[in-house]
Order: structure tokens, then sequence, then C-alpha cells
């Protein structure tokens, strides 16, 4: 966890900025004097912001957008929860907004990777796939890499929808592939030749279509689930000034 201290008492706004989905929840905050707030981080890439309402105290807790580099998302973000005890917000995080974060994730990272496909599909024949690999297609297995793990993870955790044994078969070669790559990159560590690309691009180009069709049956019950609730936006008071808000980068 990591405190900011405002002196002037404005939260910056380009820290707003950084909120998936702000809404009418965080926007007055930069009306407002606010001393100070927290970014709490898993280690994994869930960022989230903690911060206090001035004008009735409650606490707010918004996901942060995901790293540019680490994954793009589009669309509306998992929406900010606000509760006047920290004991409440803290339910209201792990029940709601963490599921609803990590759900938009894999579908963006699910969205990547059909993009990826479908570009394969349409700009590379099959069967003549050349080596070295482009730049580009280099790139898009190894986003298929990053993402597969999660997408996998997310197929097989208790109260998705249960696999069939034909799905079960290609979640099973994956995770197989999966493993020797991690293998091979230890062996790489050790001085060794590192292995196991051209069976990566293969799999990729085989069954890529699979995964995808597996994971989206899979999860497509928790996607379909009860409506995101509504958050109460308790209209702030009128203020006498306005404070003018000076932002900062992250």
């Amino acid at each position: 966890m990591d405190i900011e201290h405002y002196p002037d008492g404005n939260i910056p706004t380009h820290l707003l900025d950084w909120v998936w989905e702000a809404g009418p929840v965080l926007s007055p905050l930069v009306k407002y004097r606010t001393s100070g707030a927290a970014i709490l981080r898993d280690g994994g890439g869930t960022e989230l912001l903690l911060a206090e309402r001035p004008w009735d105290s409650q606490y707010l807790v918004a996901t942060l957008l995901p790293s540019p580099d680490h994954l793009h998302v589009i669309g509306a973000g998992p929406r900010t929860v606000a509760a006047p005890a920290a004991r409440a917000v803290a339910a209201e995080v792990r029940s709601r907004l963490l599921p609803e974060f990590e759900q938009l994730v894999n579908l963006a990272r699910l969205r990547e990777v059909q993009e990826d496909l479908d570009w394969l599909r349409n700009d590379v024949e099959p069967g003549t796939v050349p080596y070295p690999y482009s730049a580009d297609l280099d790139a898009a297995l190894e986003r298929f890499l990053t993402h597969a793990p999660y997408l996998i993870a997310a197929s097989r955790r208790a109260g998705a929808k249960p696999l069939a044994a034909q799905d079960a078969k290609v979640l099973d070669r994956f995770e197989t592939l999966l493993a020797s790559r991690t293998q091979s990159s230890d062996d790489a560590g050790s001085g060794l030749e590192p292995g196991g690309t051209d069976e990566a691009m293969a799999v990729w180009l085989e069954s890529g279509e699979a995964l995808v069709a597996v994971v989206r049956s899979a999860t497509v019950a928790s996607s379909q689930g009860p409506s995101r609730p509504t958050v109460s936006t308790s209209t702030p008071p009128k203020l006498p000034a306005a404070a003018a808000a000076t932002g900062r980068t992250r």
C-alpha cells in the first residue's frame, strides 16, 4: 500500500484519470479538500484507489486501469464501491469489486487473443508461417502465452461451467505446453539451449480457436450473472468556493 498525501488538499486529477470507471462517485472529489488517498496493490497487476469522501466520510474504493503494457481494456470498468465503515467497504470489495474486475480483465484477455487469431486467419495462410517469425507474429504468440494461464484458470475455477471431457483435454494440452515453456525458460537460465517456441507456435495455430471456445463456454455463466449493483452517489453539498485541483502524474 502506498499512502499519498496532498498538502494543498487537492486529489490530483491525473490520478483520477487512471480510475477505470470514476463516474459520479469519484468525480466530485476534485472540488473538495482531500488530505490523502491510498493505492492498494496485490503484486499481480490489480491496483485499487482508496479515498474518503469529504462531505460524508464514506470510504470509496475504485479499480485503476491495468497497465497498457499488460493489457488494453475498453468499455465500462468495475463499479466503484462506497460504504460508511472500513469493514463494510472491505466486504464490498471482496464480494463485488474484485470479482467484477477479474471478470472484465479476463474478457479483455479473451478479446485480445481472439483479435490475434482473427488476424492470423485473415493474413497468414495456413502452413506457410515462415521462420524466423515476423515481429508481429512473435508479439501475437507472446500475448497468447501471457494470457492463456489466466484464461485456463478462469475456466477451471470453482463455480465455472462444468467442462466436457473434450474441453478438458484442450485445457490439458495448453497447460502441458505452458509447463514446457516454463521449463525451457528455466533451462535457458542454466545455460542450456532454450526450446519450445516451434511447439508453442504449432499448438497455438492448431488449437487456439478451440481454447477460446472452451473459455467462452466455461465462463459465460458468470458473465451473464446478476447485474451490477447500483451505488448511491450521495449528492455532495454545495461548495462555498470550489477548490482548483492540481494534477500530477502517477
